[in-house]
């Protein structure tokens, strides 16, 4: 018996065979969220049923404190400060 040792041949006709597998990059779609024009029109109102503009409600807060009228309750203000870090969020 003779053996010669592998031959180059033997080792490609190996390295054919193989299959490469291709990985394509899929881009998962992106998640967006739209409110519905009756969503919109519930923001504008409050509980009580009255409406509320913000821009006007600031732009009087806005003009109290530039000309100084604007003052809040200390004892509240001390009150919320301590409910909030007892965690008692209002």
């Amino acid at each position: 018996m003779k053996i010669d040792g592998v031959k180059p041949n033997v080792v490609n006709f190996y390295k054919k065979n193989t299959v490469k597998a291709e990985v394509k990059a899929t881009k998962a779609p992106k998640d967006t969220i739209s409110l519905s024009a009756e969503g919109k029109s519930l923001s504008a109102l409050a509980l009580g049923g009255k409406s509320v503009n913000s821009s006007e409600k600031i732009a009087a807060i806005k003009n109290k404190v530039n000309n100084g009228t604007y003052n809040m309750d200390s004892k509240l203000v001390a009150k919320r400060i301590i409910d909030n870090m007892k965690g008692r969020d209002i």
